[in-house]
């Protein structure tokens, strides 16, 4: 959950205002229109223009619209979070296992631990039984 300004913090508020007011038509009239060779549209200058506004006169009203944001930075940001983890998987962590394995090499199978150890688990089984008192005080 993103941390959310409160409705009286002017400066956080004027912070979103500047933000928005320099992505909105760097994004929509400069980045995506190049991208996809498309046609500028101009409701990014007034959005930003309005923005702008409230950014000197009235700080406070731009509450409402930093909460819309947020909600859809939040929704934004858990989709982009599976998206980037489950590449990350199948990219990077999958295809080293799948070489790992068809090598041989994978460690919970061989035991080997380091490069000195040759396979050679330094794990001792315990002699004891196993009983309450054991539990209770294992050293």
């Amino acid at each position: 959950m993103l941390k959310l300004a409160k409705k009286d913090d002017e400066n956080a508020l004027k912070e979103f205002a500047r933000t928005m007011i320099f992505m909105l038509p760097l994004v929509f009239m400069l980045i995506l229109p190049w991208w996809f060779n498309g046609a500028i549209h101009w409701w990014p200058a007034a959005a930003s223009g309005v923005l702008g506004v409230l950014y000197f006169v009235y700080p406070l009203a731009l509450y409402y619209p930093y909460r819309v944001w947020m909600a859809i930075a939040s929704v934004l940001g858990w989709v982009n979070t599976r998206i980037i983890l489950g590449l990350a998987f199948y990219l990077l962590i999958l295809p080293i296992g799948i070489v790992m394995r068809s090598l041989g090499k994978l460690q919970y199978k061989t035991g080997s631990r380091s490069k000195g150890t040759s396979g050679v688990s330094h794990w001792i089984r315990d002699k004891r039984k196993i009983d309450k008192n054991n539990l209770e005080k294992p050293f």
